[in-house]
């Protein structure tokens, strides 16, 4: 087996460019750089590109095989299952098939498909790493969405439990997320890695408002801008946001850019008619982003309560690279709240603090001297332990120990 090789299983990749997406390219793009031979099978985009592609594409020197495999709208559930389904059907066959031995490695996007890859490796002896993202069906329980007394749901961690057993490495995103994985499984201390998220440097710099071309097309220069950009999904209590936004403060302008199931949440928790001060638009593309990313004063970070451990909101490592202070609006024991304090970049709130948030926002707007110090705490943190090449360096080490 060449160690300088290694084959991601991820269903999103460019050219999508979702969360995941960009994470992904942006770390194997480095990978490449650094001297390995890096393959990835993705399926066909459906996202923010559902342009069907070639069989096979080289980018960047990565070798990409979209699967077979149907490519409806997100946003509709059932489209959003198929493709799912098509997916993993495609890669669990192309796995039995394969003769390769190169190390695999998979993240939790579809959530049950990492468990199967487990089994084909231990099955097919090949090294098998596993990236967790997401924790399912843990946060499911956490919000009560499903019972942990359900007897599919005890299947299913029964089964992530082998499924980590199997791991050659295990990579967590989070030092909360490093802890849930100990108490679950005692073993993974062994071979558990923490990597945080990470962000492409040549893609964000930091822009002044008074230069950024976003502000003045959205007409938000004579605006206090508070930003909220990203899913607002499952993880999310976009309630609290809109409860502030309804509070509608003096100057204050809020702007939320994105989608997910959580923004009709969001809009219905808006208790007022006059919407002057909000600000809806859809997601930007990447060579939008890092216009975006800066058109504002304050960024906001939210994840709901009882989720530490759960999952890590990838949208702060942007902000930070940006130069921008984050208000986190997350649990005090998660890795969102620990790397704000540590790198005294913003403030850390309760997920359903809305009076705390609009004293907040108002506390930054009067001190533009305080604002400044967090975003550039901030940056220098981003330039120091969180761009694409610092985080590639750690994946290679692992991959080739």
């Amino acid at each position: 087996m060449d160690k300088r090789k290694i084959l991601l299983i991820s269903q999103v990749f460019y050219p999508d460019e979702v969360a995941v997406a960009n994470l992904f390219t942006n770390l194997c793009t480095e990978l490449v750089k650094s001297g390995l031979e890096v393959r990835v099978w993705c399926a066909q985009p459906s996202y923010t590109c559902r342009e069907r592609q070639q069989k096979h594409k080289i980018y960047q020197g990565i070798y990409i095989h979209y699967l077979p495999s149907t490519n409806f709208r997100k946003d509709k559930i059932f489209g959003r299952l198929i493709n799912y389904f098509t997916y993993s059907v495609s890669t669990v066959l192309k796995l039995i098939f394969s003769r390769d031995k190169t190390k695999v490695i998979t993240h939790t996007t579809p959530p049950f498909l990492a468990i199967i890859i487990s089994f084909l490796c231990k099955l097919k002896n090949r090294e098998f790493f596993y990236v967790l993202l997401d924790v399912f069906p843990d946060g499911l329980i956490r919000l009560n969405k499903v019972s942990s007394r359900n007897i599919l749901i005890k299947i299913w961690r029964s089964l992530h439990l082998k499924a980590f057993k199997r791991c050659k490495r295990i990579v967590v995103i989070g030092r909360d997320m490093k802890k849930w994985l100990c108490d679950f499984y005692p073993g993974g201390y062994k071979k558990v890695e923490y990597i945080p998220l990470w962000q492409d440097k040549e893609l964000i710099t930091p822009v002044d408002l008074n230069d950024n071309p976003l502000v003045s097309d959205l007409h938000l220069q004579d605006h206090f801008v508070v930003q909220y950009s990203g899913n607002m999904g499952l993880w999310n209590d976009m309630e609290a946001l809109g409860r502030a936004v309804s509070k509608s403060p003096d100057g204050i302008m809020f702007v939320f850019i994105g989608n997910g199931m959580r923004k009709k949440e969001l809009i219905e928790s808006i208790k007022n008619d006059n919407l002057s001060n909000v600000l809806f638009i859809p997601f930007q593309s990447n060579r939008n982003y890092s216009l975006s990313v800066c058109a504002c004063h304050v960024a906001l970070v939210n994840l709901r309560e009882g989720l530490e451990g759960i999952a890590v909101p990838s949208k702060i490592i942007g902000i930070m690279g940006a130069g921008i202070p984050v208000i986190a609006m997350v649990p005090k024991d998660s890795e969102i709240a620990y790397i704000v304090e540590e790198e005294k970049c913003g403030y850390v709130l309760k997920p359903s603090d809305s009076d705390g948030l609009i004293n907040t926002i108002i506390r930054l707007k009067s001190d533009e001297v305080l604002r400044k110090s967090m975003g550039q705490n901030g940056r220098k943190a981003f330039e120091k332990k969180y761009t694409s090449k610092i985080i590639a360096e750690k994946y290679s080490a692992i991959f080739v120990s």
